[in-house]
């Protein structure tokens, strides 16, 4: 037999876990049926996962995501030490080497990359309100969503394989509203599966746990509309019109800077 306080507490678990599921399964039956999204997917949260207060608080873990600081780190002095050695055996040259301005801007995308990184992952948060829940993306930066407009947590892996860039994967975290239709969307790298259960658990709404798998994006945006968008589905396109025009760019300004440099 077991003792009186654990009887007690499997009782208050019990309990706690048959009202969450009352109240999803109440939910629940107000989704339409429609559309291409499959409801029965969304499963309630219950157990530890679901033991969570409001308000409630989510941020980025950097340790979770790609270990891009170490290896931007690295570019950055890489690019550094280059722009350093050239212009030290280029200073008697009249004329800069062209590989100087390439390398100091090459520095300088590297460290606004990092800038912007490490403001994000000190500054982003998912709060949790009793009416509202709040994305902060960057200081100053946010997006107020109220709470009852949100009919589950959609986790999906997005195939954003290009010809440039194969078997690449990205984690999406989604809200949908009771409409089967993405209401919020956001890149979930520096986010894993426990907390997305604890922000579900926050909110209040099932959730559809889906990492391992990737999926299409011509397919994603068919079961679930407003989840991806249509420059996502033109990236091969619009990498090569952006390299050319990136081209076109740095030949006009060099021509302009040596026009000045030797004018008439």
């Amino acid at each position: 037999m077991l003792p009186t306080s654990a009887l007690r507490a499997v009782g208050c678990v019990a309990q706690e876990t048959a009202g969450r599921l009352d109240s999803l399964l109440t939910m629940a039956g107000s989704f339409p049926r429609g559309g291409n999204f499959d409801w029965s997917r969304l499963q309630p949260v219950v157990g530890d996962l679901a033991r969570v207060s409001i308000p409630f608080k989510l941020r980025p873990d950097g340790r979770i995501g790609p270990p891009t600081l170490k290896s931007g780190a690295k570019i950055l002095l890489t690019l550094v030490g280059l722009v350093i050695v050239l212009q030290a055996f280029g200073l008697s040259r009249p004329i800069a080497d062209p590989r100087v301005r390439g390398y100091e801007i090459g520095a300088i995308f590297v460290g606004i990359f990092l800038v912007f990184r490490s403001l994000y992952l000190w500054s982003a948060c998912l709060a949790v309100g009793p009416t509202t829940l709040t994305y902060t993306l960057l200081p100053g930066v946010s997006r107020r969503i109220a709470r009852t407009g949100i009919a589950g947590v959609v986790l999906r892996l997005v195939d954003t394989s290009t010809p440039f860039s194969p078997m690449t994967r990205s984690k999406r975290l989604l809200l949908v509203d009771h409409d089967g239709r993405c209401m919020f969307r956001m890149d979930a790298k520096y986010f894993d599966y426990p907390d997305a259960y604890h922000l579900a658990a926050a909110l209040h709404v099932p959730i559809d746990a889906s990492w391992d798998y990737p999926v299409e994006r011509e397919a994603l945006r068919s079961e679930i509309p407003g989840t991806i968008y249509w420059p996502e589905l033109h990236i091969t396109m619009l990498t090569i019109m952006g390299t050319l025009m990136a081209i076109a760019l740095v030949a006009i300004g060099a021509v302009l800077v040596q026009g000045g440099r030797h004018p008439g």
